[in-house]
């Protein structure tokens, strides 16, 4: 009897401390917050000089984010990675990490655009290249400085001819409506041939 009365403990406690434990909550439950890439704009580019020197970019993300619930969320705070694509190979190379801190409320029903402006500059990227992004730049057989080049002078003919990733993107959001944070990982592809 004991035993039974002990094995039932164990089993109560373990089921409440699940249950309990907030943890990620992932972005497609129903009620929950949802962030997608509604698209990429060039906010300003200085025309281009040959690297070293570095050219500077101002990339605007414009996000839709989606909450269902009957209360108002609050952003505490959002981060990603931009990613360019390798012309023709359909991979992605880390370019920055954006990272805001901006506290804004999102109402309650409703889908709203948040824009995250990232400053990019050449030196940046070729160091991206150089460094963390060095195994696939010899594996797909790319350049660096021409690689850097032709994403610049590219984009700043106002056209994407390549994707733009937000990617590995987690949002905080807190609410007094329900208890805890929310966990929201996000990413998205521009533009979305």
């Amino acid at each position: 009897m004991q035993r039974l009365f002990l094995m039932l403990l164990i089993m109560i406690f373990g089921i409440s401390g699940v249950m309990g434990c907030a943890g990620l909550r992932p972005t497609d439950d129903t009620g929950k917050p949802k962030i997608t890439l509604e698209r990429v704009d060039l906010m300003r580019m200085a025309p281009w000089v040959e690297l070293p020197a570095p050219t500077l970019m101002a990339m605007g993300f414009v996000f839709n984010v989606d909450n269902p619930s009957s209360y108002p969320i609050k952003l505490e705070n959002c981060k990603f990675s931009v990613l360019f694509e390798a012309p023709g190979k359909n991979e992605f190379m880390t370019i920055s990490t954006a990272t805001v801190y901006d506290q804004i409320y999102f109402a309650p029903k409703s889908v709203s655009q948040y824009r995250v402006v990232e400053f990019i500059d050449s030196g940046g990227v070729m160091r991206a290249l150089l460094i963390p992004n060095r195994p696939a730049v010899v594996r797909l057989g790319l350049e660096v400085n021409p690689l850097t080049k032709e994403w610049f002078t590219k984009i700043a003919t106002g056209e994407f001819p390549f994707k733009i990733k937000a990617g590995e993107g987690m949002a905080v959001f807190s609410s007094e409506g329900a208890k805890g944070d929310f966990f929201v990982p996000f990413e998205g592809i521009f533009p979305k041939k």
